[in-house]
């Protein structure tokens, strides 16, 4: 089917920043193409970013648009502009009274798209839904075990105007991810985002999504987030680039706090946040310095991890004690995590890999 007029009836614009990722990129558009009907296809539209990839991705939304049910606005950057600039760039593209982001190698989940078109126009003094996600190794014929980001069974409204909901909101779930950090389970209000100032603070980091999210939600003017307990997303696993462990290490203990501080005025929060990150992300890198560069791990980061989470209790007792771990059997305790607890299958070398 062609395009849509010009006629601007869109409620939600799926915005996909890419980088030199056809292949996924097709797939990604296809799972929004099979879930596209009568009833949503004159209120969806789907913009992509390209942030200066291979002729390859343009190639290939110009052969796509062509049997494409929705509009796609398609916009490519002379240069590449970093991830952040990216993102802000396919929001401000955006036409759609709500933006829903999708990571250029996720796929959207089954009857997502029907779900949410339903929840936008019944909730439209919601600023951002935040949904669950199904998880795959590589190919989606390999599924990993589904985690809940929530346990709740069914939909909640958390009101952030109302003084004692953010304790409730950190009481309701212990994952980095409810605290924004996956965009492609966040359908968010444009204009709020449009909104947040400050944006250029965090421009570079990586995390310029966390911080306009949680500013929106729990900055001064606060907002309203609606959880939804059913996937948004099939996230794909394995495919994200080589990190370097150190720096990302840092950066997600650094950046998580910096945003922290500019969010919340109480220092509680600050405190819970960076207890989440040890929880979570925090710790999963920590292991992986641990394992590969041993000695600057004892050296540099562990000072510099003292220094900042001297005062949380489960920093000494999930952190600290990675001193003593020999690395084979933290190599052991990972391969089996990701086996058994996250349902990734991999071969032998994977599960020994750190």
């Amino acid at each position: 089917m062609g395009q849509k007029s010009e006629k601007n009836n869109i409620i939600l614009s799926i915005c996909i920043p890419t980088y030199n990722r056809a292949s996924l990129l097709k797939e990604a558009l296809d799972s929004i193409f099979a879930q596209v009907n009568e009833l949503n296809r004159d209120k969806v539209e789907i913009v992509v970013a390209d942030n200066s990839s291979n002729r390859e991705t343009a190639a290939l939304v110009e052969k796509i648009r062509g049997r494409a049910p929705v509009t796609i606005n398609y916009h490519k950057n002379e240069n590449n502009i970093g991830f952040d600039r990216n993102l802000l760039k396919v929001v401000e593209l955006a036409r759609g009274k709500y933006c829903w982001p999708l990571g250029d190698d996720d796929l959207l989940a089954e009857g997502a798209l029907a779900a949410v078109c339903k929840e936008l126009e019944r909730s439209q003094e919601i600023d951002i839904f935040l949904g669950e996600k199904e998880d795959f190794y590589l190919t989606p014929d390999r599924p990993m075990r589904r985690r809940r980001i929530m346990d709740l069974q069914e939909a909640r409204v958390f009101d952030f105007h109302q003084p004692q909901e953010l304790d409730n909101y950190f009481c309701s779930n212990q994952k980095l991810i409810a605290f924004l950090n996956y965009i492609s389970i966040v359908v968010f209000s444009r204009k709020r985002w449009l909104g947040v100032k400050q944006k250029e603070n965090f421009v570079g980091t990586g995390y310029i999504h966390v911080y306009v999210l949680q500013m929106l939600l729990w900055g001064p003017e606060r907002g309203m987030l609606k959880y939804l307990p059913f996937a948004l997303t099939r996230r794909r696993w394995g495919t994200d680039p080589d990190y370097n462990l150190e720096e990302k290490l840092r950066m997600d203990f650094q950046m998580f706090h910096q945003i922290a501080a500019a969010v919340f005025a109480e220092r509680k929060y600050i405190w819970l946040i960076d207890d989440r990150v040890i929880r979570n992300d925090g710790f999963s890198w920590a292991v992986r310095v641990k394992i590969n560069e041993p000695v600057r791990f004892l050296t540099v980061h562990l000072p510099f991890l003292i220094k900042r989470y001297w005062d949380h209790p489960l920093f000494w007792v999930k952190i600290f004690p990675l001193i003593l771990a020999p690395g084979f059997v933290l190599r052991l305790l990972r391969g089996t995590y990701r086996r058994l607890v996250k349902g990734e299958s991999f071969g032998m070398r994977e599960f020994f890999e750190g």
